[in-house]
């Protein structure tokens, strides 16, 4: 047998049993959710920027992945932001004013203090869970930030549609969360190569919206004559 054939021989017996202990990929389906919320008016409506995600821990996030939440406008862009746990979030000054970045929530309360605009500072959040984050100096910003256990989360669209792909066969935990619908949890068939289609109705009418309190627990000053600089 000539010389390359036999290397080739042993390349190719050499490679089978790693290829052979090699589990094959999961089988993933779809889960195509419509998430909708009833108003404090009483309609039932889209639940646009409500977010859809599987309650299972996955791969921790990459470090090349850093997700941002601007200050822009004297508003926080975007207003809601998902992101894995272990997630780096870098909180860039997009306005020419001054701006504080803080969070009074539980485990992943913080506070970056006052910056300058074209400055950025970041935090990392490790625990799943909402993190309310506020401005001290503009009572008007507040956004949210959703921590969540996996990779696999979608915001639902202004139709209120979230689509998740890759979703591993089987039954899934899922959980939906609303800006003022709240919380709901509960579980998806999903099979392989398939979409699966969830329906979520939230309650939200009770809610209303109401004035946070600056980072000391008090209420915000009136605006005064120095409200461009800050």
């Amino acid at each position: 047998m000539p010389l390359a054939a036999v290397v080739a021989a042993g390349l190719l017996l050499f490679a089978v049993p790693r290829l052979l202990s090699e589990p094959p990929p999961a089988a993933a389906g779809e889960i195509r959710a419509v998430v909708r919320v009833i108003a404090p008016d009483g309609n039932t409506v889209p639940a646009a920027g409500s977010v859809v995600w599987i309650a299972e821990p996955g791969p921790p996030a990459s470090e090349a992945a850093k997700p941002t939440l601007a200050s822009k406008s004297k508003r926080f862009d975007p207003r809601v932001l998902v992101v894995p746990a272990g997630t780096t979030v870098t909180f860039p000054n997009d306005d020419p004013i001054y701006h504080n970045v803080f969070s009074p929530s539980g485990k992943d309360a913080f506070d970056l203090g006052l910056y300058r605009n074209g400055a950025s500072k970041s935090k990392t959040f490790t625990t799943p869970g909402l993190v309310r984050i506020y401005c001290n100096i503009h009572p008007q910003m507040a956004a949210y930030l959703l921590v969540v256990d996996g990779p696999l989360f979608a915001l639902a669209d202004a139709a209120g549609n979230a689509d998740l792909a890759g979703v591993p066969a089987g039954r899934r935990p899922v959980r939906v969360w609303d800006e003022r619908g709240g919380d709901w949890s509960g579980f998806a068939e999903v099979a392989a190569g398939k979409t699966t289609a969830l329906s979520v109705l939230l309650d939200g009418s009770a809610f209303r919206e109401t004035p946070h309190k600056n980072k000391h627990g008090r209420d915000y000053p009136p605006p005064g004559d120095d409200d461009t600089r800050y």
